[in-house]
């Protein structure tokens, strides 16, 4: 039996080992677009969750606490994320989330602050063309895993190299997009709750760019105007009558003169 064909067995036990020991992780990050009401601008609202187990979960439960210690030491300047844990023994379910203004969303967002996870960097154009607008968005992410856990492999021999692809294996990253209005153009998939998701893959170790482009009509701008319309119309109306003049009758019943 050729060499290679004897280790087949050996890496897909490695394999099932690494996945047994570091266990899975799952992350999922949410961008969020809402106009303003009425007014220009928009906000953003940002999302990561995160759910993991095993040495995954312990690593990464570790580096968000640390980023957050770290955050309120240093004071970081810009909005700071809320963290919400709702794990349960080994098995780690986090929830990041914050609210910013469009301009916000469009800075860089340092791994620091989100326990070394790349969410993205994002440019969105918000043309406004009164009765509507047009959102075109860019996003530039670079996926990476987890900080390591104690005990990942390091070597450059095919057996660590397959426990090394076997961990990234037992990570999935996923990127949504939610857009306001239709969507008319994208590089992503159209997933639930209208919106857009990217699986990203860790192992390619290049950037990613998502693009999509909408239309948001905006109802309430519309009603505002069509109540301005029907205000306008109706006032003038009531002016033009009031204006007009008005003949006196002549009587129904007439006395006649006396001789």
């Amino acid at each position: 039996m050729p060499p290679v064909y004897r280790r087949l067995p050996m890496l897909a036990a490695a394999g099932l080992l690494a996945t047994a020991c570091f266990g899975k992780f799952a992350l999922g990050v949410t961008q969020t677009i809402e106009p303003t009401p009425l007014l220009p601008g928009a906000n953003v609202k940002q999302e990561l969750n995160i759910e993991a187990d095993g040495l995954l979960g312990t690593a990464v439960k570790q580096a968000l606490t640390d980023a957050s210690t770290k955050a309120q030491a240093q004071a970081q300047s810009g909005t700071q994320w809320q963290i919400r844990d709702s794990s349960e023994g080994s098995a780690v379910h986090l929830r990041m989330f914050r609210t910013v203004s469009l301009a916000e969303a469009q800075t860089a967002v340092a791994q620091s602050s989100t326990g070394g996870f790349d969410v993205g960097t994002m440019s969105v154009r918000a043309d406004d063309w009164g009765v509507a607008r047009h959102y075109t968005m860019r996003i530039v992410v670079t996926p990476s895993a987890p900080s390591a856990p104690a005990g990942t492999p390091t070597g450059t021999d095919a057996t660590s190299q397959q426990l090394a692809k076997a961990i990234l294996a037992g990570i999935t990253y996923d990127y949504y997009v939610s857009l306001p209005g239709v969507i008319t153009a994208t590089n992503g998939v159209p997933g639930d709750q209208s919106r857009l998701v990217w699986h990203l893959d860790l192992t390619s170790g290049s950037e990613r760019v998502l693009t999509a482009e909408s239309i948001y009509p905006d109802v309430p701008r519309l009603v505002v105007l069509v109540l301005a319309i029907v205000l306008f119309a109706g006032a003038v109306i009531i002016r033009s009558r009031g204006r007009r003049p008005t003949t006196p009758e002549p009587p129904i019943f007439t006395t006649p003169s006396q001789p």
